[in-house]
């Protein structure tokens, strides 16, 4: 069963990822910021990533899919924005563990098919 951490601090958001995830038979972990995130990565070692980009701070979804990446923490990761017109293009990012970045609100067939990319 492939595991799938949820990092987003909107409860909506946690409760439908959650939600179509397990639907789907994945098992499923979350966490409302990216310090109770990276303790979750330790712990529950997720095949996939679903993080948020604005928490705490404007840019935090990117700051912590680099450190993943300098610390060789390589798992991928989907981030989810709902900054207008959010796309890698948009914010010229090159973070290689990062796959996508979708605009929420995000539609969740979208982040299924996503997600199973990411994992084959």
């Amino acid at each position: 069963m492939k595991k799938i951490l949820i990092i987003d601090d909107d409860m909506d958001i946690i409760t439908a990822y959650s939600a179509i995830y397990k639907s789907k038979g994945y098992a499923v972990e979350t966490a409302f910021n990216t310090t109770e995130g990276d303790k979750k990565i330790t712990e529950f070692q997720p095949d996939l990533i679903t993080l948020d980009v604005m928490m705490d701070e404007p840019d935090e979804g990117f700051v912590f899919a680099q450190k993943l990446l300098d610390r060789k923490v390589n798992i991928p990761i989907i981030i989810t924005s709902s900054i207008a017109k959010a796309g890698q293009e948009i914010f010229d990012i090159d973070i290689p563990n990062v796959k996508y970045i979708l605009q929420k609100p995000v539609d969740l067939d979208d982040l299924l098919r996503f997600t199973e990319k990411s994992l084959s």
